[in-house]
């Protein structure tokens, strides 16, 4: 080890490694990405799943906000970090079984506490895996007949297969989790009651319904919800459609739900599905006609621009590969119809979706035309079902209609905690997951528990440093899928990586957490390295110029024993480096006459104790 590091020091290097910054759930993307690089798959598999009960499911539909602050994208193209996490999982699974390392934990001491947590999504059974983990007797209570939330509910086979949500959500009731389905909260059991027969309790109910257009023909015979649409499709109940669909919306609820009407035969669902029904009457309403067998023409129309639309670009190219037109910028005038049926969406040209504030605020043209269809499908947004609070229950609405929470994730009531979208509106299924662990941790602390969290930071040299031959020609690895022509019913799409190209992506990566270290006491000035630098990243400067920032000022103090602003030009120079251009490639340590720069990796042990 070379030395620990301070605290203002620990934030630079932390922003220096921008991908697991921006995770929210501080996943060591760039460590297990190395890993599969140089081939140990286990080592990558540990290093996805350690923050992440969902590291599976995650594999395949996370938004990768890590790829989006990727440095190799400043490059080319970022590191297919998402894509990777699949391969690992993928390739631990072969012959292993899920997770064997959680289950060699030793059972956790029992607490005589018991939490009732509302919703079988993602953020939900994160609470519980965290809980369990913690000793406490935990009960999760889920409306529909199948946990998973909108993991099953709402995202369609063909991207997320069900034995993978099977396998996560088994994981986390082997850990002694007891799972109730097919119970509605305010119907069969009432809030009050859960209340009062559980020392803590989490809403994670996420936003369950789809909202409305208030336009002419929106309750004609044809018009579907998005939501409620993709609701029965995944329950295997029989749609029809007709032969031309009209899916609008511009995100990515709304590609899923084009891409599934295209689809040529009804996918199987829960068996039991019938009989839950009237369990299940909203999102049913959709679901009264003849046996599903796939739209011949399927349009998106999106108030947005292509550039502006929500939906992962990706998700969009694949919808168009597989035939659905997408017509951008225009906008729902009125829902025509004849005989109480629909015949067409009337739209309009949109010019502008925000004002000049950046609201919403569509704006619109003239210009009108009506898209012939037989079926009309809204995939316009999402809003939380809050009817069985009752409005008695101390728990408080915000205006935009989800819960009031404070920074622990609590409610106004106490005891009662809520996360996910229920609390803070339409997000990503990553930060779903970071909610979990913030809520099972709140809830911990809330029933006099204690928790203390340490973090070691260290550099450790390494010697004879480079980095893989070829790492920097080597083009982004292209996701195989499936051929268009074979993209019926629930066959999944994307294929995943082959070993080949899962080590040629790993090797891609600029392995951020090594970094350049500066020794000002045996630099000489010479410029070797600022010569030397492919990238052009380091520059020698007259050390008079960056005086001003409180950080240098103070360095140059303790160095210099003067105040940074009393310094002459020429008394002092300074290597300023651009962070983002480093390719870490070694050659300005071996450059340096003197040895003051060397190659070091932060390595970062961190440890929360929860008494």
């Amino acid at each position: 080890m070379r030395y620990s590091i301070t605290v203002p020091d620990q934030e630079y290097f932390d922003k220096n490694i921008p991908c697991r910054t921006a995770c929210p759930i501080h996943t060591e993307c760039g460590r297990y990405v190395q890993a599969i690089g140089i081939s140990q798959d286990e080592e990558a598999y540990l290093l996805a799943r350690a923050p992440n009960p969902f590291a599976y499911v995650l594999g395949r539909i996370c938004a990768h906000p890590c790829e989006d602050n990727c440095r190799r994208g400043k490059i080319d193209e970022p590191i297919a970090i998402c894509a990777l996490k699949r391969y690992a999982t993928d390739r631990h699974n072969l012959g292993q079984g899920h997770d064997p390392a959680r289950r060699k934990l030793a059972p956790a001491p029992k607490r005589n506490k018991k939490i009732a947590i509302v919703g079988a999504g993602v953020c939900g059974l994160t609470c519980a895996h965290d809980l369990a983990l913690l000793g406490y007797t935990v009960e999760v209570f889920e409306s529909a007949p199948v946990p998973g939330g909108m993991l099953y509910l709402g995202i369609p086979q063909f991207r997320l297969p069900r034995e993978i949500i099977k396998m996560e959500v088994d994981s986390i009731l082997a850990m002694g989790v007891t799972l109730h389905t097919r119970v509605t909260l305010g119907r069969d059991i009432s809030f009050a009651d859960l209340r009062s027969k559980f020392d803590s309790v989490l809403l994670a109910t996420g936003l369950n319904k789809g909202r409305e257009l208030n336009i002419p023909g929106a309750q004609l015979g044809g018009v579907y919800n998005g939501i409620d649409f993709l609701i029965n499709v995944n329950l295997g109940q029989e749609i029809n459609l007709g032969k031309r669909v009209v899916v609008v919306g511009g995100g990515n609820v709304a590609i899923d739900v084009a891409r599934a009407a295209v689809r040529l035969v009804v996918e199987p669902g829960d068996s039991a599905a019938d009989e839950e029904e009237k369990s299940l009457q909203p999102a049913f309403d959709a679901a009264r006609m003849a046996m599903r067998s796939g739209a011949q023409e399927v349009e998106l129309v999106s108030l947005e621009s292509r550039a502006q639309m929500p939906a992962w670009k990706g998700e969009v190219d694949e919808a168009e590969h597989e035939g659905i037109t997408v017509e951008n910028s225009w906008g729902p005038k009125e829902i025509v119809g004849e005989n109480g049926v629909v015949t067409g969406l009337k739209v309009r040209r949109c010019i502008n979706v925000f004002d000049e504030n950046g609201r919403f605020n569509p704006a619109f043209s003239d210009e009108e035309k009506i898209i012939p269809c037989d079926s009309v499908i809204l995939a316009i947004g999402q809003q939380a079902d809050l009817s069985f609070l009752g409005g008695d229950e101390g728990v408080q609405v915000t205006p935009r209609g989800i819960l009031k929470i404070d920074e622990n994730l609590m409610t106004t009531a106490p005891g009662v905690f809520a996360g996910g979208d229920v609390a803070f509106g339409p997000r990503i299924l990553v930060e779903a997951v970071a909610n979990g662990h913030k809520a099972a941790r709140s809830i911990h602390v809330f029933l006099s528990g204690k928790t203390k969290k340490t973090v070691l930071s260290r550099f450790r040299i390494m010697p004879n440093w480079e980095m893989p031959r070829g790492f920097l020609s080597t083009p982004r690895q292209v996701m195989p899928v499936l051929a268009a022509n074979r993209r019926i019913g629930i066959a999944e799409v994307e294929l995943g990586f082959g070993e080949e190209q899962g080590r040629a992506e790993g090797l891609r990566c600029l392995k951020c957490q090594v970094n350049t270290i500066f020794d000002g006491s045996k630099c000489i000035l010479c410029a070797g390295c600022v010569d030397v630098c492919p990238e052009n990243c380091l520059r020698l400067v007259d050390l008079a110029q960056v005086s001003g920032d409180a950080r240098y000022d103070a360095l140059i103090q303790s160095r210099y024993g003067v105040p940074a602003d009393e310094l002459k030009a020429g008394q002092a120079g300074a290597i300023i480096k651009n962070e983002e251009k480093c390719i870490r490639c070694g050659l300005c340590a071996e450059r340096c006459p003197t040895g003051s720069i060397t190659m070091e990796a932060l390595e970062q042990q961190e440890r929360e104790v929860f008494e």
